[in-house]
C-alpha cells in the first residue's frame, strides 16, 4: 500500500461508543481497508463493496465484458455506448491529458500490457517495439460523444488503461455511498489510495502515514492529518521488477514509452476530489523533481513529494498537518522544524 495506515485506533469499550465497522476486501486489484462509524456503517460498507465491484466490471481493462474492454475491441472501427460513470471518468481523463501536457496519457495501455509490469510475467521490450506502440499512444485520439454518451478510439490498435485515475475515482465514490448512508467518520484505503472522512467519534483527528519509499511495508517517514479528503500516491516502489540489476516500475512515461526516470521516489498528492489527486499523483512523478519544486506551491493541492536523495518536500497548504516520524535519520525535510 502506498501510504501506512495508522493513529486510528479500535475504540471498543470506550465509554460505550459504537466500534467501527472494519475489514479488508479485494476488489479492483487491490485490497481496500474500511473503518467506518455509525449506526449505519455495516450497510454502508456492503453497499461500497457493490459500488466497487460495479466500478471494477465497466472500467477495467482486463475484464473482458467491461465497457473498457469493448472500447478497446472497438478501436477505430465504432463508437461504443458507456454508461454514465465510465462516460464521465474517460471525458476527465481525457481533460487530465490536456492538463497535464500528455504526461498523464490513459491511451498508454498497449506499451503498459508489453511491459506487463503488474503482469507474472514483466519484460523489458526492445526499442524498435516501444516505438511501435509509442505511436499508438495519444489521448487526443479518444473520441467522445455526448449526444448519446459514447465513445471511441481513432485508431486501431489503441487501447485505454483508467488504472491511473480509477482508484482515487472509487474513493469519491465511496465517499458519496457512505453520506448516503449517513456516515461521515472514518477511512476507507482503496490500494493505497486514502479517503477520509471527518474525525474520530471522540473528536480527534486521523491521522495516516507516507511511507518510506525504500523501507518495508509498515515503515513510513512522516503522519499526515486527513479529514473529508483524499491522498493519492504515486512511487517507484509500489510495482516493479529488475533486471540486469535495473529496476522497472510501472509508472510509464508516455513520451519516452519507458518508466519515468525524473529524480523522485514518490509523490503524494492531496485533494478533495479523489480521481484528480490520483491523476495527479501520476502525472507530477512523470513530470520529474524540477517541475514539481517550481510548482509545489501552485497546483491548488496538498503535496508530499521524496525525491532520490531522500529529500521530502511539502507543500505550504499541508505543513500544520504534516509530521516528520523518520526513525531512521536517513530524510532531509524541507519543512520548518
Amino acid at each position: 500500500m502506498t501510504a501506512l495506515l495508522i493513529g486510528f485506533l479500535l475504540l471498543a469499550g470506550c465509554g460505550g461508543r459504537e466500534a467501527p465497522v472494519t475489514g479488508t476486501s479485494f476488489l479492483m486489484d487491490t485490497i481496500v481497508e474500511y473503518k467506518l462509524y455509525g449506526k449505519n456503517a455495516q450497510a454502508a460498507r456492503d453497499a461500497i463493496e457493490a459500488e466497487l465491484a460495479g466500478i471494477e466490471s465497466r472500467m477495467s481493462m482486463y475484464l473482458p465484458d467491461s465497457e473498457v474492454a469493448r472500447l478497446n475491441e472497438n478501436a477505430g472501427r465504432g463508437y461504443v455506448p458507456l454508461s454514465e460513470d465510465t462516460y464521465g471518468l474517460l471525458s476527465r481523463c481525457a481533460a487530465f491529458g490536456e492538463a497535464s501536457g500528455g504526461a498523464f496519457d490513459v491511451t498508454i495501455a498497449p506499451l503498459t500490457a508489453e511491459w506487463g509490469v503488474t503482469s507474472g510475467h514483466p519484460q523489458v521490450p526492445s526499442d524498435t517495439r516501444i516505438d511501435e506502440l509509442r505511436a499508438l499512444v495519444g489521448y487526443r485520439d479518444i473520441l467522445l460523444n455526448s449526444a448519446d454518451r459514447s465513445a471511441m478510439l481513432r485508431r486501431e490498435g489503441q487501447a485505454v488503461d483508467v488504472g491511473g485515475v480509477a482508484k482515487g475515482y472509487a474513493c469519491d465514490a465511496a465517499r458519496r455511498v457512505a453520506r448516503e448512508y449517513g456516515v461521515d467518520s472514518g477511512y476507507i484505503s482503496i490500494g493505497g489510495n486514502i479517503m477520509a472522512m471527518g474525525a474520530k467519534p471522540d473528536g480527534e483527528p486521523l491521522k495516516f502515514g507516507v511511507r518510506d519509499p525504500r523501507g518495508g511495508g509498515n515503515d513510513y517517514i512522516a503522519v499526515v492529518t486527513l479529514s473529508d479528503t483524499t491522498m493519492a500516491t504515486s512511487g517507484d516502489y509500489e510495482r516493479y521488477f529488475e533486471r540486469d540489476g535495473v529496476r522497472y516500475h510501472h509508472i510509464l512515461d508516455p513520451a519516452t514509452g519507458r518508466p519515468a526516470d525524473t529524480g523522485l521516489m514518490s509523490v503524494s498528492v492531496v485533494s478533495p476530489d479523489g480521481a484528480l489527486a490520483d491523476s495527479m499523483s501520476t502525472w507530477l512523478f512523470i513530470k520529474g523533481r524540477d517541475y514539481v519544486l517550481e510548482n509545489l506551491n501552485a497546483l491548488g493541492c496538498g503535496l508530499v513529494v521524496i525525491d532520490r536523495e531522500r529529500n521530502v518536500y511539502v507543500s505550504n497548504d499541508l505543513l500544520d498537518r504534516f509530521t516528520p516520524a523518520d526513525p531512521g535519520g536517513s530524510y532531509h525535510f524541507e519543512v520548518p522544524s
